[in-house]
């Protein structure tokens, strides 16, 4: 095998998101043939060379890779830990959390599907916006905003602080007597992208719920929960299909 930055090596041994491992590079927990390394950059052989994260030797090879769906209550934070003590993610998971990480976080207020998993080379590509991996949510927004309104929500649309839209494709689910709700598909996931976006045409939101991302469906799983992926959504992982 050839040389890799270190950083994806951790990354794909399934202990740590790539953010993770560069934390952990960064802190100098990380040695390569008993030298520290400090920059995510460092190339080394994953199959030569020994790596150790605080003095314990990684090996890709030895990983077994789990999937997990997740239903994110409302009021709480998608990571592990929370330094402010907010309920997380970690509350429910407990000791069962050990090498997983999640992938595509939501907001404190949203709810809906993530994923969690130890397969970092996954997250990325589920994750990076060059791969376009398309996010559903189900979005309610104050008032009833009209079609002329609604047909400014467009590629390109400036959000602030110098951001566009991107690729967006939208439809209007159900008008009620204050409020509109609407699915709205993503592909990019900037930070509070809906949110900035109905705030700039004057209807904020009141809800948000993720419902699809990439192959993967939330579908009846309640919130609080989570599941292993079932073996057809295994095997699209296993064929290398790219998310529709």
């Amino acid at each position: 095998m050839s040389s890799r930055k270190i950083q994806l090596i951790i990354r794909d041994s399934g202990l740590a998101s790539r953010r993770k491992a560069e934390e952990l590079i960064r802190e100098g927990r990380v040695t390569v043939n008993g030298q520290v390394v400090t920059h995510p950059a460092h190339l080394a052989d994953p199959e030569t060379d020994h790596i150790k994260i605080d003095g314990k030797r990684i090996r890709a090879d030895q990983v077994t890779r789990h999937y997990y769906l997740f239903n994110k209550p409302r009021n709480m934070v998608s990571t592990f830990s929370d330094p402010e003590g907010r309920p997380c993610i970690g509350d429910l998971f407990g000791s069962r959390r050990k090498g997983l990480f999640t992938v595509g976080r939501l907001d404190f207020d949203a709810e809906g599907l993530m994923i969690l998993t130890n397969d970092g080379a996954f997250a990325q590509k589920m994750t990076h916006p060059s791969h376009e991996v398309p996010r559903t949510y189900l979005v309610k927004v104050r008032g009833n905003p009209d079609d002329k309104i609604l047909k400014g929500i467009r590629r390109g649309m400036s959000i602030g602080n110098g951001e566009r839209v991107g690729r967006i494709v939208w439809n209007v689910v159900q008008r009620q007597k204050s409020s509109t709700w609407l699915r709205i598909v993503l592909f990019e996931g900037k930070k509070n992208e809906i949110k900035r976006i109905f705030t700039r045409i004057g209807h904020p939101v009141r809800r948000i719920r993720r419902v699809g991302f990439g192959p993967f469906s939330l579908g009846k799983l309640p919130a609080g929960k989570w599941r292993a992926l079932a073996p057809s959504e295994m095997a699209k992982l296993a064929r290398k299909e790219k998310p529709r």
